[in-house]
């Protein structure tokens, strides 16, 4: 029961960091002047047989600057941060970026062995002018 329970607390510590770097986050029109938007493809892979279903972001102007993401299992205290790959878009000639991100948290159920998520994102970052 003590498992579950901070468990339960890193994970509402990490959604509630994640609100409020978002809310302090500039507006897209701030950060990068210009852009239309952004598009964020992400595919997940992981060692079990379903990994979670692929998402689809798309970012206008007046949306924040910010480019975190938890982890899309729900009993999983991890995150993917793709800052680094939209400032490789928007830098880049191609104005795309594609890679890999692997999630560092812990599920509850391997908590408390200290077992590592492991799930994977495969991205593609699309900034439009």
């Amino acid at each position: 029961m003590k498992l579950a329970a901070s468990c339960a607390a890193a994970r509402q510590e990490r959604m509630e960091r994640i609100r409020r770097g978002r809310l302090s986050a500039q507006a897209l029109r701030v950060a990068f002047p210009g852009l239309e938007r952004i598009r964020l493809e992400l595919k997940f892979e992981g060692a079990k047989a379903n990994p979670p279903a692929d998402q689809s972001h798309v970012l206008h102007p007046a949306a924040r600057a910010f480019f975190e993401f938890p982890c899309p299992y729900a009993d999983c205290d991890g995150e993917f941060d793709l800052t680094s790959a939209v400032a490789a878009a928007v830098a880049g000639k191609a104005h795309e970026a594609h890679g890999v991100l692997d999630c560092c948290g812990r599920r509850a159920l391997d908590y408390a062995s200290k077992q590592e998520c492991r799930l994977q994102v495969l991205y593609t970052v699309t900034a439009t002018y």
